[in-house]
């Protein structure tokens, strides 16, 4: 299955569900709407309890929809076992956290190098060093992702990185990368201009926005990437 193949794939998938499709919609609305009350009242700031719970439980659903999808399955998985979508949630935010260490480290040396010393060469090179490391970053995430649902969110999988590069290699990092520049413009550029637009229009229709095309982005990305692994991110 190539690229146009597993988007077309992805949009028909997207829009199959129904309440699950719904559910993840008020997850994701409430999201944003807890964060536009934080701060508008006292203890307002014990809005971010619920507001963590809600966004694990909605990255322990994409989680499931990614190892479902690798594994064959063209439906919706249900939203069951609250307690187990918080922790594949946590498992996949560590994951990435992880990951990002390195240019985390090269933005905070770039931070104070700006403080100290302004723009120089040693700054503009530190910079350029934290943009490539930053992509590279995100693409092993995603290449360390898919490995990992592959082995059934078994946690040391995500980090097997000769294993994971192998599978890259094979699969062609060209095509991987296409694979990931698909989802970089959709969750970086189109999902965020769009969000923008439809506030500005009006409030009403930022929430009917926010409720049917961002669980729409949302559940298109979590099958594409399963796509991935399943037609070329094969185990051997």
């Amino acid at each position: 299955m190539n690229l146009k193949e597993m988007f077309i794939d992805s949009i028909k998938y997207s829009i199959k569900g129904r309440w699950e499709f719904l559910f993840l919609g008020l997850l994701l609305y409430s999201l944003s709407a807890i964060l536009f009350f934080v701060g508008k009242f006292p203890l307002s700031a014990l809005l971010f309890i619920p507001w963590t719970l809600f966004l694990l439980i909605e990255g322990g659903y994409v989680a499931n929809i990614v190892e479902s999808t690798i594994w064959g399955s063209d439906t919706y998985p249900k939203f069951e076992n609250f307690k187990n979508l918080i922790w594949r949630g946590l498992k996949e935010i560590i994951i990435v956290l992880i990951y990002l260490i390195i240019p985390t480290f090269l933005l905070i040396i770039l931070f104070f190098d700006l403080i100290l010393f302004n723009v120089d060469l040693p700054t503009l090179i530190l910079f350029l060093l934290f943009i490539v490391s930053l992509f590279l970053s995100f693409l092993m995430v995603q290449g360390a992702i898919i490995h990992y649902e592959y082995n059934h969110s078994k946690f040391k999988s995500a980090f097997e990185i000769i294993t994971i590069l192998k599978k890259l290699r094979k699969m062609g990092i060209g095509k991987f990368i296409s694979s990931f520049l698909v989802v970089i413009l959709i969750t970086i550029i189109i999902e965020p201009s769009l969000t923008e637009f439809s506030e500005e229009i009006h409030p009403i229709f930022a929430a009917i926005f926010e409720l049917l095309f961002l669980p729409f982005v949302t559940i298109l990305i979590a099958r594409f990437t399963g796509l991935i692994g399943r037609h070329h991110f094969k185990e051997d």
